[in-house]
């Protein structure tokens, strides 16, 4: 028994492969800690119900504790309904002859609806991490259509943009990315992005 109450954590494209590997880590209470129920909350499209199913059943089957409720959907109201914390994951990926500005067209569409959908149904004090790219634009997006939501409960993971970007300086210098610290990035997914070194020690 848990003293706390849950939470609810909705998860966009959580048949995916991001969505999928990020879920047993909510699940097991690496997220919000070992005492923290939790009540997952999976989207995605329509066309992904059945393995949006499947990948609620193994989490059933891994019978994690934290677990209180798994609900599947892609109905976004639905999904964000009283949402405590939200990873928006879901996102169209750049295809075959697709520009950038195509990239941020149609994502800017999924976009607008994720953020009117939790700014209607989520709990005031949500808190939204983007994942999809580019991340800090949708992140952008979500947010302005929150209205009701503070922009500071926003925000962007571009870790794997900070990621490569520590790499190429750790290659470049001949150390460890451990040896660095205050490493930052400005700008968005794109050639734009620059490295922010004066900080870095």
């Amino acid at each position: 028994n848990f003293s706390k109450a849950p939470v609810r954590v909705a998860v966009t494209g959580a048949a995916g492969n991001i969505g999928y590997g990020i879920l047993f880590r909510i699940a097991s209470g690496q997220l919000l800690g070992p005492d923290q129920p939790v009540i997952l909350q999976l989207i995605d499209l329509p066309f992904m119900e059945n393995a949006l199913k499947g990948v609620a059943m193994e989490i059933d089957d891994c019978a994690f504790p934290l677990v209180q409720s798994i609900v599947t959907t892609s109905n976004q109201s639905e999904g964000f309904k009283n949402t405590d914390y939200a990873f928006l994951v879901g996102s169209k990926p750049r295809g075959p002859g697709m520009e950038r500005a195509d990239l941020l067209r149609d994502n800017g569409k999924i976009f607008i609806d994720t953020g009117k959908a939790i700014n209607d149904n989520s709990s005031r004090d949500v808190k939204v991490v983007v994942v999809g790219n580019p991340c800090n634009t949708n992140c952008l997006i979500a947010s302005h259509y929150a209205k009701d939501i503070p922009n500071e409960n926003f925000t962007a993971m571009t870790r794997l943009d900070h990621n490569r970007g520590l790499t190429q300086l750790s290659q470049k210098i001949g150390t460890s990315t451990a040896d660095f610290h205050n490493f930052s990035i400005w700008g968005n997914h794109s050639p734009t992005m620059v490295p922010m070194l004066t900080a870095t020690q």
